[in-house]
């Protein structure tokens, strides 16, 4: 494991951890930020405050930690700076039009590669709980964002057949409701189901805590999708709707190639 990029993922999530605590435990400070909108993405798009303030906390970092290269952010897009040593897809506040909502499930998610495509880390943070998934070397560690100190999740308990399962499934339109007919099998027979998305799952799945997550019909953009390392390395199979499973590398390329890409992760 780098120094380098550790120490940047240590202080990347202890600091956007600490910024955005105080919204989620203080309802007046987090319904006055929603009331701040900005415009940063291509196109003007407007984005909320902490999205924002989230964004520039990883991107400082970034320079600080001299990761220069290829960045592509959830919050504004792709960007190049200094020499072309790494590649980097981050997503500062995952979820944030659900937590307009007050769904407080929300993740960071951060992935690294170097220039030429290898994978180096991936990480997520859960802002609600200070929870870290990082795939180190391999494998996934589990760690509190608060001292660092490892977490040992081996006595989490996975489910063996569906009646016993937690499974999450992506249905966020009325027209993937109405198409919903393919999931018949895990609607009848899960033990529970719940429906939701974003980054938090991948931890969550990776942790133990559900036991699938699924989005066949809507899919998810491939910003969306490198975090799922983190769950490949905890030993959860990742593959879309073929069964092809995901490639970290191999889809960066795509996505540099088509930012508007789809990918159907059952998991």
């Amino acid at each position: 494991m780098k120094e380098r990029e550790m120490s940047f993922i240590k202080t990347c999530f202890r600091q956007c951890f600490d910024f955005m605590n105080p919204y989620l435990t203080n309802g007046r400070k987090f319904l006055s930020s929603l009331a701040k909108r900005k415009k940063i993405k291509e196109g003007g798009n407007e984005q909320y405050e902490f999205d924002v303030r989230l964004d520039e906390i990883v991107k400082r970092n970034i320079k600080r930690f001299d990761l220069s290269g290829r960045i592509f952010s959830e919050e504004s897009g792709f960007y190049e700076f200094g020499r072309p040593r790494y590649r980097i897809v981050f997503d500062p506040f995952c979820n944030s039009s659900l937590a307009a909502r007050t769904f407080m499930e929300a993740a960071i998610g951060i992935s690294i590669f170097t220039y030429n495509y290898v994978p180096v880390m991936s990480a997520i943070m859960d802002y609600q709980t200070g929870l870290v998934g990082i795939l180190k070397e391999g494998k996934t560690l589990f760690y509190q964002v608060h001292d660092w100190r490892r977490i040992n999740l081996q006595s989490r308990l996975s489910a063996t057949a569906l009646d016993d399962a937690w499974i999450v499934v992506t249905l966020e339109n009325r027209d993937e409701r109405n198409r919903a007919k393919r999931l018949r099998e895990i609607f009848n027979n899960s033990g529970r189901l719940i429906i939701g998305s974003g980054h938090i799952y991948w931890l969550k799945l990776a942790a133990g805590f559900i036991d699938g997550y699924l989005d066949p019909i809507g899919g998810e953009k491939l910003y969306e999708m490198f975090a799922c390392a983190v769950a490949q390395g905890a030993g959860c199979i990742v593959t879309d709707t073929n069964g092809e499973v995901f490639d970290p590398a191999k889809y960066l390329r795509i996505f540099e190639r088509d930012e508007s890409y789809i990918y159907y992760p059952v998991s």
